[in-house]
């Protein structure tokens, strides 16, 4: 996954899929308007992101922050 921060907004981009725009519902929240999947980050001990949580179709992918 590839997450960028444009224009203000922040998009995600799985492997071969095309980029899309991500929505804050809360800190470290995130949610797609064009399918039911959000995205929760994850932040180590001094408050970095260390990596994301996918969460779609009742199961969850984590991913870490390269």
């Amino acid at each position: 996954m590839n997450v960028t921060a444009q224009d203000g907004r922040l998009a995600v981009q799985v492997t071969d899929q095309p980029r899309i725009t991500v929505y804050a519902s809360a800190k470290d929240k995130f949610f797609y308007t064009v399918v039911d999947a959000q995205i929760t980050f994850q932040r180590d001990a001094q408050g970095r992101v260390s990596g994301l949580v996918l969460h779609q179709g009742g199961r969850d992918f984590a991913a870490a922050k390269k």
